[in-house]
């Protein structure tokens, strides 16, 4: 008893105290008949308790008593049913550690009915009770509920008015409190007998479900339903998340729906992971059962949680938990969940027992359902892969046709660049042989300031044809880079060019204006050289105005994307557009703008691997702006 109320409270319900007389033969044979028959109409345990209360306490002429059980941690009794009791005097006796000193503890650990005749000898035993006992004038016992050596509870009987228990007395109410203790006994093997037939029952209906269906939402949701509202009040079925670090509360069943509502609610504010310090997740981790026969709001108030935490799971009103692992195969799949709301009757070791048979079902359910599900996938893959290959068969002819167009524009880009290679090349060769020879001569006459100038354009024309070769190469190597296509970050390639650009022209004030830039298909090294190139010759070709005005934006079409950079220079004429995408082709003079013209050449070579193309637009002096597209892959 961790509380102190008064025990005049507990005389009677009325206050009024009456003069009881000592018991007698016939006493004790009405009281024997009439507890009984009370006894003999009760089935269940809730009924025996009743019946001992209700009728054997009046039967016995005490003024009031109750029964005490103990709760599943075997550590604490808890009074189950009452009678001529103040309710509010009794509430803070609801529950009693066994450590504590009181005549019910007492009865229960040392299995003999204690009897107290008088105030004065429960003060002397019991110091502990000296302020519940202070006003009491009558006479208590506390009786071992017993059969054979288990003892089911203890029978407490107050009286209020002292009396003497003589030895017949205590004799025939310990043989009562043992009839009682058989009855419980009775009624308990029977309940459960009824319990694990109504078990077996549901396995066999649960059975019939798991095999009904490879839909593992819906027979998940059938068990629960099974279970609830017959064998537990919640039903909660994890499973772990693709990355397996959460548990995801697939299942969720409750009588009442707005508490199923509020605890998936209550688990996307707190989601469940699967680590040791989250009950389900160290379930799921370990693959073991974990039970908590009774919560107490004490054990809340233990928790290392907010106080709205702590609110809302008194809200879920879980007074009785079992947590087990769902097995298939060896591995754990899943986590069940059943919780009670009331203390009515708590979760033991048989319970575990069967929610783990049950759970185990339910993981093979899961299990049968993911082989179902890898088995439609593998099916899905082998028709999409003949349909691609009828596709690929389809297509065949237009992909000829596409290589035979391909291979058509590359042998004229190369008689291009074969005529121009043997032009273009030619010309710095001859501009160092013919000054290597002006030069030769002026130092036969001696004139050193000719030597030098030879020199230098001599120097020109070889820097010029290293130019030109780097130049090829680039374009050479475009040509022949092996193509890995993939999803591109636009904005990191425009982000790169910039900094390039910075690198190239570091003394040239610029102003960038990039717009949204969604992310492209394509071999994102191939088109960095695209868009550093552009941003490049947009900077180079703006370097008559005082600051270079570069724009970049993307307009995303049905099949294809369009990339356009603008910028503010000299431009070209319209009707020569064709041309800037020639090898060694240049609109604008070497002396004014530098460079060999192969840089847009490279671009048109690297779009054309990409089915791809380039556009340039200009009205001449105003600045130009090139475009290119890249299509969007076909899923």
């Amino acid at each position: 008893m961790s509380a102190k109320p008064r025990l005049e409270s507990l005389q009677g319900a009325d206050g009024i105290e009456s003069a009881e007389t000592a018991f007698h033969p016939q006493a004790h044979v009405r009281a024997w008949w009439r507890i009984t028959q009370a006894l003999g109409n009760a089935t269940t345990p809730a009924e025996v308790l009743h019946a001992v209360v209700h009728e054997g306490i009046q039967a016995l002429g005490a003024r009031g008593g109750a029964v005490a059980l103990p709760c599943a941690d075997g550590q604490t009794l808890e009074i189950r049913t009452t009678f001529g009791y103040d309710p509010v005097a009794v509430a803070p006796w609801q529950t009693m550690r066994l450590e504590r000193p009181t005549p019910v503890t007492e009865a229960y650990r040392q299995k003999t009915p204690l009897f107290i005749e008088t105030g004065p000898q429960a003060l002397q035993d019991y110091p502990v009770l000296q302020t519940e006992m202070q006003n009491f004038s009558g006479s208590l016992a506390a009786l071992p509920l017993m059969v054979k050596d288990q003892v089911f509870g203890v029978l407490m009987l107050t009286f209020s008015q002292q009396r003497v228990f003589a030895d017949v007395d205590r004799q025939f109410l310990s043989s009562l409190a043992g009839q009682c203790a058989q009855a419980l006994q009775r009624s308990t093997a029977l309940e459960r007998t009824e319990r694990l037939n109504e078990q077996l029952l549901f396995l066999a209906r649960a059975s019939e479900v798991l095999s009904s269906s490879l839909d593992l939402d819906a027979v998940l949701e059938s068990i629960a339903h099974l279970l609830v509202p017959r064998l537990t009040d919640w039903c909660v079925i994890h499973l772990p998340s693709p990355h397996g670090q959460q548990l995801l509360p697939v299942t969720v069943v409750h009588q009442d729906p707005a508490m199923v509502s509020f605890l998936r609610q209550f688990i996307e504010d707190n989601p469940v992971e699967t680590t040791v310090e989250n009950g389900a997740g160290r379930v799921f981790m370990t693959g073991l059962p974990e039970v908590i026969p009774v919560v107490t709001d004490e054990l809340y108030d233990a928790l290392p949680q907010s106080d709205t935490w702590k609110n809302d799971v008194r809200r879920l009103q879980l007074r009785s938990v079992i947590t087990v692992p769902m097995h298939a195969n060896g591995q754990v799949v899943g986590v069940l969940g059943l919780a009670r709301t009331s203390l009515d009757r708590v979760y033991d070791q048989e319970d575990v027992a069967f929610a783990l048979e049950v759970a185990g079902r339910a993981g093979q359910a899961v299990e049968h359902a993911r082989l179902y599900t890898q088995a439609q996938q593998e099916i899905e893959r082998r028709e999409q892969a003949q349909k691609e290959l009828d596709m690929a068969n389809t297509s065949l002819e237009e992909r000829v046709r596409q290589r035979t167009q391909d291979l058509s524009e590359v042998n004229r880009e190369l008689e291009a660049f074969t005529y121009s290679a043997s032009h273009d090349l030619r010309s710095p060769v001859r501009h160092v042989l013919s000054f290597a020879d002006l030069a030769r001569r002026a130092l036969d006459k001696s004139q050193p300031e000719k030597v030098v100038q030879y020199l230098d354009v001599i120097q020109q024309g070889a820097l010029r044809m290293n130019a030109l070769i780097d130049g090829m190469l680039r374009l050479s190597r475009a040509g022949s880079q092996t193509f890995s296509a993939q999803v591109v970050d636009l904005e990191a390639l425009v982000r790169q060019g910039q900094q390039d650009v910075r690198l190239e022209f570091p003394e040239r004030p610029i102003h960038w204006e990039v717009g949204p830039l969604p992310p492209v298909w394509g071999d994102p090294s191939m088109l960095q050289q695209v868009m550093t190139n552009l941003m490049s010759n947009a900077v180079k070709y703006s370097n008559t105005r005082q600051t270079s005005e570069v724009k970049v934006w993307v307009e995303t079409r049905e099949h294809e994307w369009m990339v356009s950079v603008q910028d503010n220079g000299v431009g070209f004429d319209p009707r020569y557009a064709e041309k800037l995408f020639g090898v060694f082709q240049r609109l604008h003079p070497q002396r004014e703008i530098e460079g060999v013209g192969v840089g847009l050449a490279t671009v048109r070579r690297i779009l054309m691997k990409h089915r791809g193309q380039v556009f340039a637009e200009s009205s001449g002096g105003s600045g130009a702006t090139f475009r290119f597209t890249l299509p969007k892959p076909r899923q």
